[in-house]
């Protein structure tokens, strides 16, 4: 047996995944890479968020960064809406209270706000308008001729959404 079989032999294969990787493996470690950045060591201060501080205080700020760690704890600076950064202000005795419940230890000592736009995590959407009694009968003129019955479904609801998403009505458009 030469030596390139018995080393071959002795070390299983590692079996290489080439191509595309969903990116929930890869956000983990991703995501805990760019808050380390910004001084955040457990990313469940971000990542938790609206757990830690309550919902209806999560959706007008959010944390930005940790800095200048000690051994009482670090600053937390925060992100508000103008209009909740007064009232945050009052509330960082409270806040800081129940992140360092939340972790068990304390990790915030004190709270700075810096009044900033907020992403919002999903843009309202305005109502569909109804469509009129002309414009459901054109519809359904228009797709009849269609044999195959899940089409003709399909087909239907994409004209419905595309009807009720235009601004005008179709006798306006005339």
């Amino acid at each position: 047996m030469s030596e390139r079989d018995k080393t071959s032999e002795a070390s299983p294969k590692i079996r290489v995944r080439r191509g595309p990787r969903p990116f929930a493996q890869e956000a983990g470690a991703l995501l805990k890479h760019h808050l380390s950045a910004r001084g955040f060591a457990q990313i469940e201060l971000v990542t938790r968020w609206a757990e830690i501080a309550g919902q209806a205080l999560a959706e007008h700020c959010f944390p930005y960064r940790l800095s200048n760690l000690n051994a009482s704890g670090a600053t937390l600076t925060l992100v508000a809406d103008d209009r909740a950064a007064l009232e945050l202000q009052h509330q960082t005795p409270k806040l800081i209270d129940k992140i360092n419940a939340y972790f068990g230890r304390n990790v915030v000592s004190k709270i700075k706000v810096v009044a900033g736009d907020i992403p919002s995590a999903h843009s309202p959407r305005r109502a569909r308008r109804a469509l009129s009694t002309e414009e459901r009968a054109e519809l359904e003129r228009l797709v009849h001729s269609v044999q195959d019955l899940t089409l003709r479904d399909a087909l239907t609801r994409l004209g419905r959404h595309a009807l009720a998403e235009s601004r005008q009505t179709a006798s306006q458009k005339r």
